[in-house]
């Protein structure tokens, strides 16, 4: 969430999935264009216990993801 909402959009929006006991949860900015990419991010979710994560920026903003095993 912290990436997300430094983005600076109005909004940040979060979803939640779940699957063969494992939760997918993706935190999106809503901020339309290219933000700064975020080195530390990754790490972070990967000390945490994500199992696989990744981050992206599309038209409707940047999307950091996360995949834990439940």
């Amino acid at each position: 969430m912290r990436t997300a909402v430094a983005d600076g959009g109005r909004r940040v929006s979060v979803h939640l999935a779940d699957q063969d006991r494992q939760a997918l949860i993706v935190a999106l900015s809503h901020l339309p264009g290219n933000a700064a990419a975020d080195t530390a991010v990754l790490p972070e979710l990967t000390g945490l216990g994500a199992v696989t994560c990744g981050t992206d920026t599309a038209e409707d903003g940047r999307r950091v993801w996360a995949v834990l095993d439940l």
